[in-house]
């Protein structure tokens, strides 16, 4: 029985080992083909979770709005080309610069201002809080980027700093309204300079409407020269940057304006009603073509007056062999706002793009002014009033370092301008009596000379006249 026991178990363990090597012989090695299968499962896996944390992204992000758009931040490659003529040193109005530590002396002026301006129109902070809300979601989607600011800071931010843009300009206009006491006029006076300066930077903006909205609150008997909002920001644009035109500004509705720098940007606006403005927008291909320079055109007979009567700084014509350039002022506020300007022109949405009429206008400029005797010559003729004190070297050096990193315009306004220009350089008979009038007739003396030479000719000629005669005879 124990040898019939033994045998079972031997049987057993036999059969268990079988079992054993059937089943490892039978399982599946890995190949490559498994391998490369499992990995592409990986693959998809993580090609799920990537495109599960885009969406994400994606969903988080608020909707694209850029046709809206107007306020920005500089591009680095402006910036870093003159930081200075961007970044608010005294105040700072808006988001972009909100909370910075060095630009918190002027948060007490910017309240003190906000009372006053309450005074003015008889209401609480209540009541004006309450009508800052409505304006916030608008106000927010006029920025370029996501403003990180609670809703009450962005309101506060908001409001006070609007209130002190309109005060400032209500006090710079006393005559037009009620003055009230309070108001730091010593304070003013000292930063007024850099008021001018800061409040025309593009990234140290308030939407506009914002602005008007706040002096719509005024009572009417405060108002006492019904003075409108667009006049009274026009007479500070003309008094602190444009002085001494008196240029209309361009704006037909405030709707049109989106904020202090667009603003100014409306002095720049061509006449309509022009021969030149007609004479460019007829020409389909307007390619970028430069001007000859200042001292090329007188070489070639052109003569360079100043525009008497221009209503528009852009209003240059060229006629009849005389280039007609309205006057304009180099002071220290000139290269921050042209700077400021021309980098709003170059992220606003507009259509067509002969809008960006500063770009075109410095650009235009940059092409008559190479060297200090282009400039020699403009001052000369009082078409440019130089009142930065520096010597006509710096100031060509200003027009040649502004269009640095800007991209070249299409379909340029001045192209018709500048081929008439080249034109009438390549003519033979107007660079000759250009030459003549400079070599022999530069002085009244000349002109006597020649005439004299030229009589002692004549008279030589009859003489030799007669004589031939007598003796033929």
């Amino acid at each position: 029985m124990e040898c019939f026991a033994l045998a079972a178990n031997k049987g057993d363990a036999l059969r268990h080992q079988q079992d054993y090597c059937k089943a490892f012989y039978e399982t599946p090695w890995p190949t490559k083909y498994s391998v490369d299968l499992v990995a592409d499962q990986q693959s998809e896996e993580d090609d799920l979770s990537l495109e599960l944390s885009i969406i994400k992204l994606l969903e988080e992000q608020p909707p694209i709005a850029a046709a809206e758009w107007c306020i920005y931040r500089v591009p680095k490659r402006l910036f870093d080309m003159k930081s200075t003529a961007y970044t608010p040193k005294v105040i700072a109005i808006g988001p972009f610069h909100h909370g910075r530590n060095d630009l918190l002396a002027t948060q007490q002026s910017k309240l003190h201002c906000f009372r006053n301006y309450l005074i003015r129109i008889e209401r609480d902070v209540k009541y004006v809080v309450a009508i800052a809300r409505q304006w916030e979601i608008k106000a927010r989607r006029l920025y370029a980027e996501p403003i990180n600011m609670t809703s009450d800071d962005f309101v506060r931010m908001m409001l006070i700093d609007a209130c002190f843009i309109v005060e400032l300009m209500i006090i710079l206009n006393f005559e037009c309204f009620e003055t009230r006491e309070g108001f730091d006029l010593l304070f003013a006076k000292v930063i007024l300079h850099d008021l001018y300066q800061e409040l025309t930077m593009l990234e140290n903006q308030l939407p506009f409407f914002v602005l008007q909205a706040l002096f719509d609150l005024f009572p009417p008997h405060k108002n006492k020269a019904n003075i409108s909002f667009i006049q009274l920001t026009g007479k500070f644009l003309s008094n602190g940057l444009i002085r001494g035109y008196n240029l209309p500004c361009g704006v037909s509705s405030t709707e049109e304006v989106n904020h202090l720098v667009d603003l100014l940007g409306f002095y720049y606006v061509p006449s309509p009603d022009t021969e030149e403005y007609r004479q460019n927008k007829e020409i389909k291909n307007r390619i970028f073509l430069l001007p000859p320079t200042i001292t090329k055109l007188c070489e070639a007979g052109v003569k360079v007056k100043k525009a008497i009567g221009a209503r528009s700084l852009l209003d240059i014509s060229f006629k009849r062999g005389v280039l007609q350039i309205p006057p304009f002022e180099i002071h220290d506020d000139f290269e921050i706002y042209v700077r400021n300007l021309m980098a709003f022109e170059q992220y606003c949405v507009r259509e067509p793009d002969d809008d960006r009429y500063v770009i075109h206008y410095i650009e235009f400029l940059d092409g008559l002014i190479s060297t200090a005797e282009d400039v020699a010559l403009l001052v000369k003729e009082g078409i440019i009033i130089n009142h930065i004190g520096g010597s006509n070297k710096e100031v060509s050096e200003l027009f040649n370092n502004l269009c640095k990193n800007t991209p070249i315009p299409f379909q340029f306004y001045f192209y018709a301008t500048s081929k008439n220009l080249h034109d009438h350089c390549r003519k033979w008979w107007p660079r000759s009596k250009a030459t003549l009038r400079r070599d022999y007739f530069h002085s009244p003396w000349a002109y006597i000379s020649v005439f004299a030479a030229t009589f002692l000719i004549l008279l030589a000629l009859l003489q030799t006249i007669f004589t031939a005669k007598s003796t033929f005879n």
